[in-house]
C-alpha cells in the first residue's frame, strides 16, 4: 500500500485557527495540486484568498489559504511571486500533519513557521515500527507519532527487499 497524496475535497465541514504559514508562489502551489477548490474567499479581515483541500486516507484534512498578498501585505501582482500561505487542519498534531506535509505534499519542514501559543502540538511518539531479524529477535526500528507514517515507513522498509519482516506496533 503506497502513501496517501491526498484527494482533493469541494469543501470542509470543520473550522481551524491557522496552525502555521509559509511563503510559496501560487505557481509553485498550482504545479502541485492544480487549480485551488476556493477562490477570492474573504478572510474576514486579512483579504481575499485562494484555498487549496484535501484528505488523505488516514482522516486528516489539510487546507492551504495562500493569500493576494506578499509576504509584505502588498498586493501579488505575478503569480512567481512569493504570497503568504496558511496552514489549516482538523487535527493539531503537528508530528502527523508535517509528515503529510512533507512526504506526499512535497513541502518542505524548513519553509514553515508554527503559531503561538498553540502551535500544534506534539504527540508522543507511540507508533513503533519493528523488525524480526534472522535469528528471531525484535528490535525497534523507528518510533514515530501517527499510524500513518508508521505504515508508511514500514511499506518502505519491505520494499527494499531485506530478509528482515517489518510491522506496525500501536501504542501500548
Amino acid at each position: 500500500m503506497g502513501p496517501s497524496k491526498g484527494s482533493p475535497l469541494d469543501e470542509v465541514s470543520w473550522t481551524s485557527p491557522p496552525l502555521g504559514s509559509a511563503e510559496y508562489s501560487r505557481s509553485f502551489l498550482e504545479a502541485r495540486f492544480g487549480e485551488p477548490q476556493g477562490s477570492n474567499l474573504d478572510s474576514n479581515g486579512l483579504g481575499l484568498f485562494d484555498a487549496w483541500l484535501m484528505r488523505f486516507d488516514c482522516g486528516l484534512e489539510v487546507a492551504l489559504w495562500i493569500f493576494h498578498q506578499r509576504p509584505d501585505w502588498t498586493p501579488v501582482t505575478d503569480p512567481a511571486q512569493p504570497a503568504v500561505v496558511e496552514l489549516h487542519a482538523n487535527q493539531t498534531e503537528r508530528g502527523h500533519i508535517l509528515y503529510h506535509l512533507l512526504s506526499h505534499l512535497g513541502l518542505s519542514r524548513e519553509d514553515w513557521s508554527w503559531w503561538e501559543p498553540d502551535p500544534g502540538r506534539d504527540g508522543p511518539p507511540d507508533w513503533q515500527v519493528r523488525r524480526l531479524d534472522d535469528n528471531g529477535n525484535e528490535y525497534e526500528v523507528r518510533r514515530v507519532s501517527s499510524r500513518c507514517e508508521a505504515e508508511s515507513v514500514a511499506a518502505e522498509l519491505e520494499a527494499r527487499g531485506h530478509k528482515q519482516t517489518y510491522w506496525v506496533a500501536g501504542p501500548t
